[in-house]
């Protein structure tokens, strides 16, 4: 499962790497909204691994077909995603039937159904304060970045992806604050976070037990 999402990663890094080195030749506004749009399409890949671990670890959770009561707590806001919805928009006459049946079902023998289309989120969307909250509720207790310094990549590659595609800024103004080497830098570190994501889910999903209450 893990491998096909690494094999996608890998090449559409190579792609893009190899269309940058193709625009050494550009000059002037050219040259600088070549570099600027590598920050689309640097995040484009990295937004797509975070889905594709996300929903894969899913698929690969529900395949254990474990039982609600024995799945580990934070994985629970997963589980009880429709549940939980429905206690926050109900009335005041049936939020105590609802609470009743959400914890009834928390410690039910009924076998998990983790939803596919929920990835954890807290509003920053893709920022790096996203991977801490998928890291928390899968409960993979560890940096979700190898090095501290990949944090800041990341902020930088999404506000920038965001100045670019909402218009606010045109890729060449973000373009003219990095030199080509800056840019290679960029995309070999988004590579390793993305890697690294693969690499994490895949020996989460193979330990049975990290997915169980301890």
């Amino acid at each position: 499962m893990f491998s096909v999402i690494r094999i996608e990663v890998e090449s559409r890094f190579a792609k893009a790497r190899a269309f940058f080195s193709s625009t050494d030749t550009f000059d002037g506004e050219n040259a600088a909204m070549a570099k600027g749009v590598m920050f689309v399409q640097v995040y484009a890949i990295y937004e797509y691994t975070v889905k594709s671990v996300t929903r894969t670890a899913i698929d690969a959770v529900n395949a254990h077909k474990h039982q609600i009561r024995d799945i580990s707590p934070a994985l629970l806001a997963i589980v009880l995603d429709a549940e939980l919805n429905s206690l926050r928009k109900c009335s005041e006459k049936t939020v105590w039937e609802k609470r009743l049946h959400l914890f009834q079902r928390a410690f039910s023998s009924d076998q998990i159904v983790l939803n596919g289309s929920v990835i954890p989120h807290d509003g920053s969307h893709f920022r790096y304060t996203q991977l801490e909250m998928i890291f928390k509720v899968f409960g993979i207790n560890r940096l979700a970045v190898r090095r501290k310094a990949h944090i800041g990549r990341i902020m930088e590659v999404v506000d920038h992806r965001n100045l670019i595609a909402h218009g606010t800024e045109p890729a060449e103004s973000i373009g003219r604050r990095y030199t080509r080497q800056e840019i290679f830098a960029v995309i070999s570190q988004m590579r390793s976070v993305c890697l690294l994501l693969i690499s994490v889910f895949d020996s989460y999903c193979a330990d049975v037990k990290k997915h169980r209450r301890t």
